[in-house]
């Protein structure tokens, strides 16, 4: 079945979202056209998602998860620390009849470890995730980077947008052999999430980075 970028926002929007969203995780839900956007990105401009294995590092509710499902992912393994995300991601999942595709892992990315020995040899992996920015706890977007760049074939992932933060990028991952491919500059739409947010939206800009290796 095909589906249309309207479609598939729609689809997104109407999925749950958390339900007592955590500070310290950074528990900021994206919102749906951006979800769409990045993954039709992914999708029709580099062929990283049809018939791929993706992996969706901090996946939260899903919602990129689920994008890359309709996407004609052959499967989405979805993994957060948080189990209470979780719950709602399954949720998700059965009201789209999602779980022949997408299949949620509860672990702390500080010890999920996949040898890239142990996944099918012959199946192109695309890790596409959206990791906390830093703003709570400064590098905890690092050990994302680091454990995607042991399995993946490509890693695409959301940064927030500043000279600063594109030189360290650039100079982090080169020290796994990896480098900057492509940039995707994107506005992204924050709804008001914790109670001490003043704004009832807020747009952020952000850069999808895709990665590659050396």
């Amino acid at each position: 079945m095909k589906i249309n970028k309207k479609e598939l926002v729609s689809i997104i929007q109407n999925t749950e979202t958390f339900i007592k969203p955590k500070i310290e995780l950074e528990q900021y839900c994206i919102d749906a056209k951006s979800a769409v956007d990045i993954i039709f990105f992914a999708g029709f401009e580099f062929n990283d998602i049809k018939h791929n294995l993706i992996f969706d590092l901090g996946t939260g509710t899903g919602r990129l998860s689920i994008a890359c499902a309709f996407m004609k992912a052959h499967i989405v393994i979805s993994i957060d620390i948080d189990w209470d995300a979780l719950i709602v991601l399954k949720r998700n999942i059965q009201s789209l009849d999602l779980e022949q595709i997408i299949f949620p892992i509860c672990s702390d990315m500080n010890n999920f470890e996949i040898k890239r020995l142990h996944l099918p040899y012959n199946m192109k992996i695309t890790t596409i995730m959206n990791p906390p920015f830093g703003v709570q706890r400064k590098t905890a977007d690092r050990i994302f980077l680091e454990r995607a760049f042991t399995f993946s074939d490509v890693v695409y992932s959301i940064h927030l947008a500043s000279d600063k933060i594109h030189r360290f990028i650039s100079k982090f991952i080169k020290k796994f052999n990896w480098i900057i491919d492509y940039v995707f500059p994107l506005k992204m739409v924050l709804e008001k999430t914790f109670q001490f947010h003043t704004q009832k939206k807020k747009k952020i800009d952000v850069n999808i980075y895709r990665f590659i290796k050396m």
